[in-house]
């Protein structure tokens, strides 16, 4: 299996606040990789580095092969694209369904708009009769869903996915996370998924990287986190968490 994603010694600062400290992974190309942690460890502030939405960093970034420099060229967005935590605040309140799904089709230039905005919807599960439709008529599990659709839209090959279902009520979280699986084998996709619930990262990604307090602690499979042969107390805390919370870790 190729890389699809290689980081290395990456660092992120906000002023004196050092976020991100000397952290580093690799994704292979059609892998689901899962990044966890607490709130304020970082995990969300690698996605925008990787995405390209962070431009202060230093450290190395490669994508399929590609060393990545602060500003990402057009061309980058066609291969990665990034959903995000709340799908109500990611869409544009005053913009339809087809609007905000023809956007990304215009700016980069592509055809058969139609055809690709059908093709985007029915992906995701929602037929023709959502296109004219604006957030506020959806509930929260379809906004993440035409979210996951403008995503999709471009036809990338890695998903950057930032607590795609923690905005979501329990009921409709595992409905994402089985159409962001069926997706992944579908499309050949890459993930890269960040969440606080060790639950979650466990029904999409086989491998998992524990974060705290910028640093990368502990990388294991999801076989071993099961198991709980793992090292790090800090590990065993969050998985305790996660059963009290959410009950045993399970695959899809």
């Amino acid at each position: 299996m190729s890389d699809a994603i290689t980081v290395f010694g990456l660092d992120v600062s906000f002023g004196a606040s050092h976020v991100v400290k000397d952290v580093g992974f690799t994704v292979g190309k059609g892998e689901s990789y899962g990044i966890v942690g607490e709130s304020g460890s970082g995990k969300s502030t690698i996605l925008r580095a990787l995405s390209g939405l962070n431009r202060e960093w230093s450290g190395s970034i490669t994508i399929a092969g590609e060393p990545q420099q602060a500003k990402r060229p057009p061309a980058f967005y066609r291969q990665v694209q990034m959903v995000f935590q709340d799908p109500f605040a990611s869409l544009h309140p005053r913009m339809t369904v087809d609007a905000t799904l023809a956007e990304p089709v215009a700016i980069h230039g592509l055809g058969d708009a139609d055809k690709r905005i059908n093709r985007a919807l029915a992906d995701v599960g929602l037929d023709g009769g959502f296109r004219f439709r604006y957030p506020h008529q959806l509930s929260g599990g379809q906004r993440q869903r035409v979210a996951i659709a403008r995503a999709l839209i471009l036809e990338p090959a890695i998903l950057l996915l930032d607590e795609p279902t923690s905005a979501l009520d329990v009921s409709i979280q595992a409905e994402v996370l089985n159409l962001l699986t069926e997706l992944k084998a579908a499309r050949g996709l890459t993930l890269v998924l960040v969440s606080h619930n060790l639950a979650v990262v466990g029904h999409l990604c086989g491998r998992v990287a524990v974060m705290k307090e910028g640093r990368i602690v502990e990388e294991a499979t999801l076989d071993a986190i099961r198991s709980g042969d793992i090292h790090q107390a800090y590990t065993r805390d969050l998985l305790a968490a996660s059963r009290r919370a959410h009950g045993a870790i399970t695959t899809a």
